[in-house]
């Protein structure tokens, strides 16, 4: 019996007992097949393998037809409650499948697009929107992966329940927004003058494998957050963004001098810089402030100092840095906390 690989079943299982009872059961049926656990042992080498398998086989399921998928809510409204015969169409597929699984395990990261976030981006840009005087900005996202972050515009939300902004027809965003006393002053949605995305890893979603491995991220049982990413895809499709692939602070230098002094910028990014070293973090500070002595810039920045998140003015090169906002990324809940005092 591979013990290491067991274990890492059995901690798995449990990680996921809650969001997933389909991957828990899943799971804890492969802890106990030594056979089947002796396969997969040479595929496994470190400890994200199992997130990204239990991926990559769904990816595969998306594409190939197969039993299995009555298990998936995915595929079917009332999906089959797992048994043993589960077991044993996973097991085939695998096998039947394994050549594919294995390249997409070795080839994608287990980083999802939750298109949800972009909720929090609303009333920060309103805060912008009222600091500045100016209504249009040109937009850049650090670490924008996909691009959908940045068609927050073309969204529909609704805070607390009762002021909707956008068009929430197509797409309908509800969040819960607290200790926030303008809700009726949140500004319309106002399209960007220009959207520049920046990423290390671009997904790009125009082609199915990249568009079905973000749609697999999510667990079979996350139905919100897969028709929220697909609803989103269908309009990235239709206002498509120009995303820049390499070292983040590189291109984003390059992208700021390029960019009309006479127009004011937003750079954006949400959880992206949370494991950047404290040199790399003061390196982007640095490069912001270059560019914030020709240009009027906006920097709202997240996981730079912690969890909260912050907005960094620049008029002729000086800083006013003000704390706008605490976002719990997984119950899109906002504690807006602007004109609280600082602690870094």
């Amino acid at each position: 019996m591979p013990e290491k690989l067991k274990k890492q079943f059995q901690a798995y299982k449990e990680i996921v007992k809650s969001d997933s009872p389909l991957y828990h059961f899943i799971a804890d049926k492969i802890s106990e097949d030594e056979k089947y656990l002796t396969q997969l042992k040479s595929y496994a080498v470190d400890a994200s393998f199992i997130p990204l398998f239990f991926t990559a086989v769904l990816k595969s399921l998306y594409i190939y037809e197969d039993d299995l998928r009555d298990y998936y809510l995915n595929f079917i409204d009332k999906p089959k409650a797992p048994d043993d015969r589960l077991l044993h169409h996973f097991k085939a597929f695998t096998n039947r499948y394994m050549t594919n699984i294995s390249q997409d395990i070795r080839r994608y990261d287990l980083k999802k697009n939750i298109v949800e976030r972009s909720s929090v981006l609303i009333p920060i840009f309103t805060q912008v929107i009222k600091a500045s005087g100016h209504e249009h900005f040109n937009m850049i996202e650090l670490g924008t992966r996909a691009g959908l972050l940045l068609n927050y515009d073309w969204y529909g939300y609704t805070f607390n329940k009762s002021v909707v902004i956008g068009d929430t027809e197509q797409m309908n965003i509800k969040v819960r927004i607290n200790q926030y006393d303008s809700l009726d002053k949140i500004e319309p949605l106002v399209h960007p003058n220009q959207k520049i995305g920046i990423t290390r890893n671009k997904m790009d979603i125009t082609t199915e494998d990249d568009h079905l491995w973000l749609l697999s991220l999510y667990y079979p049982e996350e139905n919100k957050r897969r028709k929220y990413y697909n609803k989103a895809r269908k309009l990235f499709l239709e206002h498509p963004v120009d995303i820049y692939e390499g070292e983040e602070i590189q291109l984003l230098d390059e992208q700021l001098s390029v960019l009309p002094e006479d127009e004011p910028i937003i750079i954006f990014h949400i959880h992206v810089t949370k494991h950047w070293s404290d040199e790399r973090k003061q390196q982007l500070l640095a490069v912001i402030q270059k560019h914030a002595q020709s240009k009027e810039i906006y920097h709202v920045h997240h996981q730079i100092f912690n969890s909260d998140i912050y907005l960094d003015s620049f008029f002729d090169g000086n800083v006013k840095r003000e704390k706008l906002a605490h976002f719990d990324l997984n119950k899109l809940q906002i504690e807006w906390l602007f004109n609280q005092p600082i602690k870094l």
